[in-house]
């Protein structure tokens, strides 16, 4: 008994002497401290994920009943969209961005049972109350209500604070358009899910949008519906550059005004008229008539919302000579005083005849140009040969896509040489038999009078450094030289007529009617007026196409109801660019009614 009661004394006095800090000297035991604590923390670390696996792995009852309350405070998860990149004109103008409006949404699963609450909230928030019902039995936790509110028709819905179990607001991103009814086809507009629908707004969608955020929608501890955005999550998650188009604002303004006149003077359908720059290819204003307002785009309006300028395809008649004529010169198949017989204004063909509207006898190269002579042009096509004038269509763009990219983009429709017959050759050498946009025609216009090259169509603003720096051989129509000449010969067409004529500009220009076949009437009953326009015609920076679609006014004389749309819009974009310091024109005496000869100076 005594060696028991020592034993006990003599390990208790061992195990007080372990821990006793005075002795840490005398006592060796700092490997067996070190295997004591780490034998402990082992078993309480082994203890903890034991209980941790219990909990969340095993399908216990403690779990269920934590999950349940997890549950209860988490309510759902939302795609949240993010504010689009700027749309801009070439200047930095506004022309569209995304700004924050409120947004109401409903959770089901917290939905009150009692009707009598339903149809409270149905007659504040101005929803049908058998919506609202439907809502109970719908799968989907989180449904909007009204999305993308004026902040005006947010406060008439006022206090939801009654409501806020079950009902809640966020801001989302909504698309505005500072202009209104200005470039509204070109500029497009976007969905209540923040994807662009129509236009730039959806060839450059992908570019435009930033990446949407998901994020959890709970219930704070006061019952309060929140929206957590950890990280701001809400905001931007990149700094996505603005979108910079090719158009002026103020130049486009001018197109739209001076179209829209142009088009109710001569009762047109609809029109088109575009401005491009003929030394970058950049347009500069592309309008089409009718017009809608971006902020709120109709519905059931088809022919408001149609592209005119990119989808329709016409026969545009003779705005199309000076192509095969510069064509032919550059070719040295003819010279600027060819002489063609054009047999008093009549010629008969297999399959048909053609006839000039001035009859002459003999014209030369810009006399055929002048008179715009069918005969005349289509002994100009026969020198070239049928595989050489179907090259040429499709080296000015006629047969080929401008790639614009957007829906419906008219890419042209020209049938191999060996399907023509020699009338339908005799008449594609006058504009007719093949159908081109407005936008190719000044694609081919600018190509032709640009010094030859095509620099393509570009509908975004260019870099300067980025165009010089590139390399490559161009595609080019025709020489320097020969486009110099075509755009002086263009330039003596306007001065020897009033057509298009700018005072104090020395403008080149050609006419065109095109008639276009009625299947009311079965015969080509209705017409489209059409003026294509250089300036200055001694060296091109501009180039302007208007387009007056199915015209109800009789002569449907390009000259006479296009013309004064190009004038007008010439006039005002000529003095708006030189204030701006772009480029200068030189002030031009148009003197050719007091000559009454014209030379074309090599």
């Amino acid at each position: 008994m005594l060696k028991k009661s020592t034993f006990r004394k003599s390990l208790f006095q061992k195990v007080k002497d372990y821990f006793n800090p005075h002795k840490i000297h005398t006592v060796p035991n700092f490997l067996k401290r070190a295997h004591t604590m780490g034998i402990i923390f082992f078993v309480l670390l082994s203890l903890i994920l034991i209980r941790y696996a219990w909990i969340t792995i095993l399908p216990t009852q403690l779990r269920e009943k934590l999950v349940s309350t997890g549950t209860r405070q988490f309510e759902t998860t939302v795609t949240y969209s993010q504010p689009r990149a700027t749309i801009t004109d070439r200047n930095g103008k506004v022309l569209g961005v995304s700004v924050p409006r409120p947004s109401l949404f409903i959770l089901t699963k917290r939905m009150p049972e009692d009707n009598e609450t339903l149809k409270k909230v149905s007659k504040q928030l101005n929803i049908p109350f058998n919506e609202l019902l439907n809502y109970k039995s719908d799968k989907r936790n989180f449904i909007w209500l009204k999305r993308q509110m004026s902040q005006k028709e947010f406060n008439t819905l006022g206090s939801l604070k009654k409501w806020q179990n079950f009902i809640g607001v966020v801001d989302e991103p909504k698309r505005i358009y500072p202009e209104g009814e200005t470039a509204a086809q070109l500029i497009g507009f976007v969905g209540a899910d923040g994807n662009g629908l129509e236009g730039i707004e959806q060839v450059y969608n992908s570019r435009l949008k930033i990446k949407k955020t998901r994020v959890d929608v709970l219930r704070d501890a006061r019952g309060r519906l929140v929206i957590v955005t950890p990280n701001d999550a809400s905001k931007p998650a990149q700094n996505v550059p603005n979108l910079k188009l090719s158009i002026d604002l103020s130049i486009q303004q001018f197109t739209e005004q001076a179209l829209k006149v142009g088009a109710i003077n001569a009762k047109a359908k609809g029109g088109s008229a575009i401005v491009m720059d003929v030394t970058t290819g950049e347009v500069l204003a592309i309008a089409s008539y009718p017009t809608y307002d971006l902020n709120n785009p109709p519905n059931n309006n088809p022919a408001a919302r149609r592209f005119r300028p990119v989808m329709d395809a016409i026969e545009l008649g003779s705005v199309a000579k000076p192509m095969w004529i510069a064509k032919a010169l550059d070719l040295k198949l003819i010279t600027k005083n060819t002489l063609f017989d054009v047999r008093g204004g009549r010629l008969a063909l297999p399959g048909g005849r053609i006839r000039d509207d001035h009859p002459m006898t003999t014209l030369d190269t810009q006399g055929v140009l002048r008179y715009s002579s069918n005969i005349g042009m289509y002994k100009i096509v026969q020198k070239m040969g049928r595989e050489t004038f179907y090259n040429a269509l499709m080296q000015v763009g006629f047969g080929r896509s401008p790639s614009t990219g957007f829906p419906g983009e008219w890419k042209g429709r020209i049938h191999k040489p060996e399907s023509w017959s020699e009338m339908r050759f005799a008449n594609m050498s006058f504009g007719q038999g093949f159908a081109i946009s407005p936008l190719q025609l000044i694609h081919g216009l600018s190509i032709m009078v640009g010094g030859g090259v095509d620099r393509g169509v570009n509908l975004l603003a260019t870099d300067p450094k980025k165009e010089s720096d590139f390399v490559g051989p161009p595609l080019e129509y025709i020489s320097k030289d020969t486009s110099r000449l075509i755009s002086k010969m263009m330039g003596n067409v306007t001065e020897e007529s009033n057509a298009g004529r700018i005072p104090g500009v020395l403008v080149g220009g050609k006419t065109g009617t095109a008639q276009i076949w009625s299947t009311k009437t079965n015969s080509y009953s209705e017409r489209t007026a059409v003026f294509e326009g250089i300036i200055p015609a001694n060296n091109p920076k501009l180039a302007i196409v208007v387009v007056l679609d199915e015209v109800k006014v009789r002569p449907a004389y390009g000259a006479k109801l296009a013309g004064p749309v190009f004038s007008e819009i010439g006039r005002k974009t000529v003095h708006y660019l030189n204030s701006q310091g772009v480029f200068s024109v030189e002030p031009y005496d148009n003197a050719y009614a007091d000559k009454k000869t014209a030379h074309i100076a090599q």
